[in-house]
């Protein structure tokens, strides 16, 4: 079947029965929680605590947790309110993240203004008490326990205030718990030593011709306006962390750099950066739907059109001693004066974005000139900064980037190395899923919306294994939905089914604009994997947070049936 007969089948709305191998795992939903918010993010980043049996979620623009309890069922009861933004001291805003280790419960808050230091508090899984809150740098975004509980480690993402004006650097707290939470010993990790002039600044343009990015400026106050450069630890913004089984070294995604650093966390420092490169969208099996004015669904390879990973959530397993990163390449914008401080048809006073679409370079005669209409490559959203640094003598591209890798992958974290990538699944099997709703976002059901712009958005990822095998938890952010791969040959990886509760045929709120219970979550966000040693319903659970929806939701993973009938409530897989 050639791709122009494979497109038009697509568009055909009929059921679909699937077979999976008897081996293989289903996600069932037993339990949700709505928190009655719709687009409000009331449901970001999960924790569990198996001893309280207690679900610990970030209600983030309230600036509070919500506790749920747990039953054997996988039922989920309110079981009272953390009020963190509150309980820390000074002007407080968001929480942002939480993370449970040994009945202590870790939050991290947002400042306002944000460009100012943040907090963590600590409380009581059990009891809900505060135990206690420890300064943390700008925008704390991410915060997690090391598997020993010794360790309390903070990613700052350092964002700047809306006119660029402040820029605040990306650093790591590290909250060393040792002496117990009330006499916490705080450090900061820094990326100061790759400032111009610094001690590794001299690697910086190597790591940025392997796929780092490096291209902030910040806005001068007064009148007279103009710009700076951004020193290299105030581009950086760390978004994630992942800690290795024996809780010495530290992974940190910086996304927007489109890297991770590694962090040696006795010593509170930065041992190295690895760009994470570039996915080729020309390759067979690597393409997608660049355009949301196609008039249908066109996966297709792109020559010259390269994805940059940028993930957001990123999992760290070791497989015989090698260090594996896993990553859902969620990729990200940013906002970003003009080194002139003024583009011509941009925000007045230079602020500007750093996504740009093809037309804004001279195209006759470069190998982009045939398809920049809105039908092609015309309207996808391109990294601005990565592309200048590819145009010809003329100042045309010869290389086009976009945001994301509309994937998930495994890298090498020793050698730096794709070990394996999903190439065009998830847009494949959401097409054949959702042929009427593909690249929806979700908030909206508008078809092939987000196709120009990362499409189906792959942002939350949980790794666990069942049955001695290996799985990775994919939660598609636009689209909604979690994808599972079998990772335990990381390099042979698969596919294993595709589970969504979400209804496209039911108003995703109601009259008073609150969220609908019954269309389904949208918009997840944060997964974590519970083992079954763990799980109250003693089988192993996926527990996603949808911001959109505002919904938790417990899916239990359970050998799959020998088919399974999907619909439009239902949550089945596909091989």
């Amino acid at each position: 079947m050639n791709l122009g007969t494979w497109v038009v089948c697509l568009l055909v709305v009929c059921p679909v029965t699937v077979a999976t191998a008897a081996a293989e795992i289903m996600l069932e939903q037993v339990g949700t929680h709505h928190a009655g918010v719709f687009a409000r993010s009331a449901a970001e980043i999960p924790a569990f605590c198996a001893d309280a049996r207690r679900l610990f979620v970030v209600n983030a623009e309230s600036g509070r947790v919500d506790v749920l309890d747990v039953d054997d069922t996988g039922r989920l009861q309110s079981g009272g309110v953390l009020d963190a933004a509150r309980d820390a001291p000074g002007a407080m805003r968001d929480v942002n993240s939480v993370s449970v280790s040994r009945g202590l419960l870790a939050a991290a808050i947002a400042a306002e203004p944000v460009t100012d230091p943040g907090a963590v508090a600590f409380y009581d899984t059990r009891t809900l008490q505060l135990r206690g809150v420890v300064s943390a740098g700008a925008l704390p975004d991410m915060v997690t326990f090391s598997p020993d509980g010794r360790w309390v480690l903070v990613a700052n993402e350092g964002e700047p205030n809306d006119d660029c004006t402040v820029d605040p650097e990306g650093t790591i707290t590290v909250i060393d718990l040792e002496a117990g939470v009330e006499h916490p010993v705080v450090r900061t990790v820094t990326f100061r030593d790759w400032n111009a002039g610094g001690p590794r600044a001299e690697e910086v343009p190597t790591l940025m011709d392997r796929g780092l990015r490096h291209f902030g400026r910040v806005m001068l106050p007064g009148e007279a306006g103009g710009s700076r450069p951004a020193t290299f630890a105030e581009d950086v913004e760390p978004e994630w962390i992942e800690i290795d089984p024996e809780s010495r070294f530290a992974s940190v995604c910086l996304q927007e750099a489109n890297a991770i650093a590694e962090i040696d966390i006795a010593a509170a420092t930065v041992t190295r950066i690895v760009p994470l490169g570039f996915k080729d969208h020309g390759l067979p099996g690597n393409g997608f739907d660049a355009s949301d004015r196609d008039g249908g669904i066109r996966i297709r390879p792109w020559p010259g059109v390269y994805g940059v990973f940028q993930p957001d959530t990123i999992r760290l397993v070791v497989r015989d001693g090698r260090r594996l990163i896993v990553t859902a390449n969620e990729g990200d914008s940013r906002v970003r004066p003009s080194a002139d401080g003024m583009i011509p048809g941009v925000k007045e006073g230079g602020i500007f974005t750093d996504e740009a679409s093809l037309n804004a370079w001279p195209l006759e005669g470069s190998s982009f000139a045939d398809v920049a209409t809105p039908q092609d490559l015309g309207r996808l959203r391109l990294v601005r900064d990565l592309v200048e640094r590819h145009l010809d003598e003329e100042g045309r591209p010869t290389r086009l980037f976009a945001f994301g890798g509309r994937s998930f992958s495994i890298f090498d974290f020793d050698t730096g190395e794709l070990v394996y990538d999903s190439g065009s699944d998830f847009e494949r099997v959401t097409a054949e899923r959702y042929p009427e709703h593909f690249n929806a976002s979700s908030d909206a059901l508008e078809f092939d919306k987000r196709s120009r712009s990362k499409g189906p958005e792959p942002e939350g990822l949980a790794v666990g294994e069942v049955e001695g095998r290996t799985y990775a938890f994919v939660g598609l952010e636009r689209i909604g939905g979690i994808m599972v791969y079998d990772i335990t040959a990381p390099a042979a990886s698969r596919f294993v089914g595709y589970f969504s509760n979400r209804r496209f045929d039911l108003p995703m709120t109601l009259g008073d604009g609150t969220s609908n219970p019954a269309a389904g979550d949208s918009g997840p966000e944060g997964l974590i994997f519970v083992a079954a040693g763990q799980s109250p319903t003693g089988r192993p659970l996926v527990i996603a947070a949808n911001e959109t929806s505002g919904t938790t939701t417990l899916w239990e993973i359970r050998p799959a049936t020998a088919a399974v009938e999907t619909g439009p409530a239902g949550a089945a897989g596909r091989p």
